[in-house]
């Protein structure tokens, strides 16, 4: 039984002793991953009025990479590619709105209150960013390669758009009686649940720094696969500062115009003094992919040697 276990450890070893023909770094590698993440547009939330709150809340971050590294050295190297990614964020209201010394549809004047509850605007960014950073790959114990990478991206974005959905309660108040109305469609007043706007948001071209953290482990001669952390913040702006706009929604149910004429459409939430702060999105997530290894090596000569007589 010692004699099988130590031939088993024998043949281990030489094993392990010539993986060193697999740990080559200098060459190019053409490498594909996908990942997945948190994500975030990096804006702030403010407060609309002392009866309306904000919060924001992130998204889910994805990111596909295809690209090609040429390691000038053992273990560094320079790389190229293209990735395709999601930057996302959620922004909630809570509270109440409201428009005083208006007018119903009968010529009364009173303070119309508007209740949001739970209305959480989503955006999503997709983007294309062309990445150029330093590589590393150094092999650890014939076992593996701890890899690395940092650099930066221009990004250019592919669709950018907004979306919106929550409850809305319409009431009156008629100071005189010390009257409040509701559930009164015909006059303007009613619980609405169906409304989404939706649209476009604006969007600039942007510039983020990247850096990836992960292992490599060799599958065969010149395949990997490969685990990695990533990490990608914008240090330009990836839209431009909002105008301002008041919050309205005067089109959330057909027909409403004229008796909610003191509001305005609804606009991206982007567009009024709700969002604070230049659009700067970041992500983190883990990647997993293969690499194609193509290593340069030494030629190999016969020799030939000729004899003196």
């Amino acid at each position: 039984m010692r004699r099988k276990a130590l031939i088993l450890a024998l043949v281990t070893g030489g094993m392990l002793y010539a993986a060193p023909s697999v740990f080559h770094s200098r060459g190019h590698a053409f490498e594909v991953t996908i990942g997945a993440g948190y994500a975030s547009l990096g804006y702030n939330a403010n407060d609309a009025t002392e009866r309306l709150a904000s919060q924001t809340i992130g998204s889910y971050g994805l990111q596909a990479h295809i690209g090609y590294s040429w390691f000038f050295s053992n273990y560094v190297g320079l790389s190229i590619g293209a990735d395709a990614h999601h930057y996302g964020q959620n922004i909630s209201l809570n509270g109440l709105l409201s428009w005083n010394g208006v007018t119903d549809s009968d010529g009364e004047r009173y303070e119309h209150i508007l209740e949001l509850k739970r209305w959480k605007e989503q955006q999503d960014y997709w983007t294309v960013e062309v990445p150029l950073s330093l590589v590393f790959s150094i092999p650890v114990r014939n076992i593996l390669y701890v890899t690395a990478q940092v650099g930066a991206k221009f990004g250019l974005p592919v669709s950018s758009t907004f979306l919106g959905h929550g409850t809305l309660i319409h009431t009156g108040y008629y100071e005189p009686w010390n009257l409040t109305l509701s559930d009164k469609p015909n006059h303007g007043f009613y619980t609405e649940e169906g409304f989404r706007p939706k649209g476009k948001l604006q969007s600039n071209n942007y510039w983020t720094i990247f850096a990836k953290a992960g292992i490599a482990l060799p599958l065969t001669e010149h395949l990997d696969l490969m685990l990695q952390l990533y990490a990608n913040y914008a240090i330009t702006s990836l839209a431009d500062e909002g105008q301002n706009d008041m919050i309205g929604f005067r089109n959330d149910r057909p027909g409403q115009e004229q008796n909610h004429y003191f509001m305005r459409d609804y606009t991206a939430l982007f567009n009024t003094a709700v969002i604070a702060g230049p659009l700067k999105p970041y992500d983190i997530g883990l990647e997993i992919g293969f690499r194609y290894r193509i290593s340069h090596r030494k030629p190999k000569y016969t020799c030939r040697c000729l004899g003196v007589y």
